[in-house]
């Protein structure tokens, strides 16, 4: 099979699967009486069902079969550090979140759209929790930055295709298999938690924030040919994000949660976005000079 139909075909076996994966695995915890989701946090994971894990791993799973038996394979498949020319961009991916999420909050609070909390909340507790949170969601994000940058991301950027049609290409994809966890997995309050909104507005606002986000990711993965980089940068956003709201540090009031929400609000995903489109145009100055 010419290698351009088989990477579209496996990418669009890829792309079904996820979609449908999610379903099945509600299905199954209707059928075994585990459809009862509570608490399952703003994070994918949770305290975890049956089919909760099975959704989660499922993309792994479809990974693995494709470049096994598919014709995909293992070779460049984004598993090398790739370090040696690339320490900038690993410090850059380091920082990304911690530097966006700073200004988010800072702005926020200058526009009463953030309060910070008066609550004796230590550093040493903070940073006590952050590196738990580090250690713990650096595995978690091993096996996703495997399946969305490391193979999805890898494959389309083979056909060659325009850089936008790239990144909405991934951010689709990689959003539409959320679509059962917005709809069924995540209770209502916990999506007022993060958006006054019901539950396909809030599925369509991170369709849009989830392919801004993917201009970032896909052009440090271009950069570098390597997962490594945006597992830390994942890692970092949940490390760095979750521990503000779980303790309380930070609250974003709902009138203008639209705006500062720390995952899904306006002014941190431009700013995400703004960070995607700068290495970007730092990735085409480097290939001119390298022409």
């Amino acid at each position: 099979m010419n290698d351009v139909k088989q990477i579209r075909r496996n990418i669009l076996i890829f792309a079904i699967f996820c979609g449908i994966c999610g379903w099945i695995a509600y299905l199954i915890d209707l059928a075994t009486n585990q459809a009862h989701y509570e608490n399952i946090g703003t994070d994918i994971g949770g305290d975890g069902s049956l089919g909760l894990v099975l959704w989660l791993i499922s993309p792994m799973i479809c990974t693995i079969i494709l470049r096994t038996f598919g014709g995909d394979g293992w070779r460049n498949a984004g598993f090398a550090p790739n370090l040696k020319n690339n320490k900038m961009m690993y410090l850059i991916s380091f920082l990304i979140y911690p530097t966006v999420t700073f200004i988010a909050v800072m702005l926020g609070k200058m526009t009463g759209g953030i309060r910070l909390s008066d609550t004796n909340i230590t550093i040493k507790a903070y940073i006590g929790i952050l590196l738990v949170q580090i250690a713990t969601q650096f595995i978690k994000n091993i096996f996703e930055e495997s399946v969305w940058r490391a193979y999805l991301t890898n494959q389309l950027l083979k056909l060659k295709l325009p850089d936008f049609k790239i990144y909405l290409l991934v951010g689709f994809i990689w959003w539409f298999w959320h679509l059962p966890y917005i709809m069924v997995f995540l209770s209502e309050s916990e999506i007022y938690d993060v958006l006054p909104v019901g539950r396909l507005t809030f599925f369509l606002i991170g369709f849009i924030v989830t392919a801004c986000w993917s201009v970032m990711y896909t052009e440090i993965f271009r950069m570098t040919k390597s997962l490594w980089p945006l597992v830390i940068a994942h890692t970092m956003e949940d490390a760095v994000i979750n521990p503000l709201l779980l303790m309380k540090i930070v609250s974003v009031e709902k009138s203008q949660a639209i705006f500062f929400s720390l995952s899904v609000g306006i002014v941190p995903t431009i700013l995400y976005l703004i960070v995607g489109l700068t290495i970007r145009r730092w990735r085409k100055s480097r290939n001119k000079v390298g022409e």
